[in-house]
């Protein structure tokens, strides 16, 4: 029951400060939830790896990941990093970073995944990026960098929600 009670408290408060419901003619475009996650949280924290195996997840839903990049194992003078993330549905995907950083997204084969769309964010100075990819339900291993960039966060949110379940 502190579980329920917990996740009970969590939704409420995250209601209080934004709509997740993105059905109704109130809810916030996807960058605007983008910046108030950023600013606000919730924040998880992870470590990227140097090589795509053993990299942490990143498939935390309506939550800013603060991913600490690891030196590049190619350039001492440069930071790089490899996380997971987990697409539940078939969907087109948003991927905001807080600075414009090299990314790219690679399937279960390695392969990468063409990225439709990418633009700088004006919204707010939280967001310095989008990234758009149509993703299928699957595996994903997204690549920060090289970049000269320690850090980077990143809010992955599906484009349009047009499910009744969030």
């Amino acid at each position: 029951s502190i579980l329920a009670l917990s996740t009970t408290m969590f939704m409420f408060a995250c209601a209080d400060d934004h709509d997740h419901d993105h059905n109704t003619e109130e809810a916030h475009s996807a960058d605007e939830e983008a910046c108030e996650h950023m600013e606000e949280g919730p924040f998880r924290d992870i470590t990227a790896t140097a090589m795509s195996d053993g990299a942490p997840s990143a498939a935390y839903g309506h939550t800013a990941v603060r991913i600490t990049l690891v030196t590049d194992p190619v350039d001492a003078a440069m930071y790089v990093g490899y996380v997971t993330y987990e697409a539940d549905e078939e969907a087109e995907f948003a991927f905001f970073l807080s600075a414009d950083v090299p990314f790219a997204i690679l399937d279960a084969s390695g392969s990468e995944v063409e990225i439709e769309e990418s633009e700088a964010v004006s919204t707010c100075d939280e967001v310095a990026m989008e990234h758009v990819a149509d993703l299928s339900v699957g595996s994903y291993t997204l690549l920060f960098g090289p970049t000269t960039q320690a850090a980077v966060s990143l809010v992955a949110e599906e484009a349009n929600h047009e499910s009744d379940d969030h």
